[in-house]
């Protein structure tokens, strides 16, 4: 007798199991590119990413690239309640930067993220004394609790001040580190201070404004860095905050900064168009004893001001080009003096100004882009799959002359490096277009 055995219906044979028990396998078994780009998304800083980013830009093509990049990096358990991230300052004593996580923080949410920046930063030393059982923790509790966000509360004392140039590093780098440990919201990162903290927001909106949503100095006065003798670190220009939206507190009796004595700079950001809600306080003083009446206009501000990515247009001043030379997909590559040009591109004289600067007002339109510009011999655009068609010709007129007209191939490597800077699934490039500015003396 011969037996034959027919399969189940609906049950694989001997053979069809194991096809797809090796399919499955294949399809677990991590590709080198996975493997790649599980170890940029694991670097501990910026530089360590760019290390491994030229050979990973090798490996991929673009659109493959572009689409893990905005997928991000897989998010595990971290450290929940307060902690210290340190390192050491050049002029020696640690930066004592304090994070607040929620206990139920949840990787797999993306999450908020305020930088807090506290007052009194003539303070000689740092570290601030114990709170209870934390040695590492605040001096006093939170004055402003919001809503449920990661906290990061740097510090500051009289050799890195807000204005300082390596204050500005540290911050940078704190909110990087926290960045590749829990899900943040990249657009949804805001800065705001007291006093001292409330000018150094200022100075963040004028020098460093890449990162940030919102700007909200309490108690605080932009005319502290216009002071010389303050040390505050380069110049200053007031354009530069056209794409600050600031939320402004102010005591009417504050025996610092009262409202009578900030309303001259209200009155300077609305002649240059600035975006502010400007909340004088009646009755106060230099302390924030109006916090539980106004914190709600002032979550809501921070709720309505995502961080837009690639806003159509930009302005941006500097008198450097190694720093502070970038805002948002606008680069200033190189200053020359134009003085047979006139132009109305001037601040109003709010801050003194001994050194050449280059300004560049750039708006976008689908792939136009028309700028224009004073004192700058070249300038880069940061192109960006979501902002233009790389299919299409890119067109940069400068000051109402073409500059450019032409397809513009995007480039993995471009894209992985300022992946790598920037540590942000939001703000991807494809392509740096160097535009130079024809005329000078």
């Amino acid at each position: 007798m011969t037996i034959i055995r027919r399969p189940v219906k609906g049950r694989p044979t001997g053979i069809a199991l194991g096809l797809i028990l090796a399919a499955n396998l294949a399809a677990q078994t991590p590709t080198p590119t996975d493997i790649a780009f599980e170890k940029f998304f694991a670097a501990e800083s910026p530089a360590d990413a760019a290390v491994l980013a030229e050979p990973l830009a090798a490996m991929v093509e673009f659109d493959t690239a572009l689409a893990r990049l905005k997928r991000g990096r897989a998010y595990g358990e971290e450290k929940r309640g307060e902690y210290a991230l340190r390192w050491r300052s050049k002029s020696g004593p640690f930066f004592n930067n304090i994070v607040d996580v929620p206990a139920d923080y949840d990787p797999a949410t993306p999450i908020q993220l305020r930088v807090q920046l506290h007052g009194g930063v003539g303070r000689p030393s740092p570290n601030p004394p114990a709170r209870g059982d934390k040695p590492s923790g605040l001096s006093t509790p939170n004055r402003i609790e919001g809503e449920r966000q990661i906290y990061l509360h740097p510090s500051g004392w009289s050799a890195a001040q807000w204005w300082d140039e390596e204050q500005v590093d540290n911050i940078l780098r704190a909110v990087d580190v926290l960045k590749r440990k829990y899900n943040i919201d990249e657009s949804r990162i805001y800065i705001t201070g007291i006093s001292d903290g409330g000018t150094g927001v200022y100075y963040m909106a004028l020098k460093e404004p890449t990162l940030w949503s919102s700007y909200l100095p309490l108690n605080g006065s932009i005319a502290v860095i216009r002071s010389p003798q303050n040390g505050a670190d380069g110049e200053m220009y007031g354009n530069n905050l056209a794409n600050a939206p600031l939320y402004i507190v102010n005591g009417e009796m504050d025996n610092l900064y009262p409202v009578y004595a900030v309303e001259p700079h209200i009155k300077w950001f609305q002649s240059m168009g600035v975006p502010f809600v400007f909340r004088p306080q009646a009755g106060a003083g230099h302390n924030t004893a109006w916090w539980p009446t106004e914190r709600e206009p002032y979550e809501k501000f921070v709720r309505e001001h995502p961080r837009v990515a690639h806003p159509a247009t930009l302005s941006w001043e500097t008198e450097r080009i190694a720093k502070f030379n970038r805002n948002r997909w606008l680069l200033i590559n190189e200053l020359r003096r134009d003085a047979s040009r006139e132009t109305d591109l001037k601040d109003r004289g709010f801050f003194q100004h001994t050194k050449l600067s280059g300004r560049v007002d750039v708006t976008r339109s689908g792939n136009a882009f028309d700028a224009k510009v004073r004192d700058v011999a070249s300038f880069t655009l940061l192109l960006s799959p979501d902002a233009v068609d790389f299919s299409k010709p890119i067109t940069v007129t400068v000051n109402g002359k073409p500059a450019f007209n032409g397809l513009v191939k995007t480039d993995t490597a471009t894209l992985l490096r300022w992946s790598a800077r920037d540590n942000d699934r939001t703000m991807l490039y494809g392509a740096e277009l160097r535009v130079d500015v024809a005329g000078g003396t």
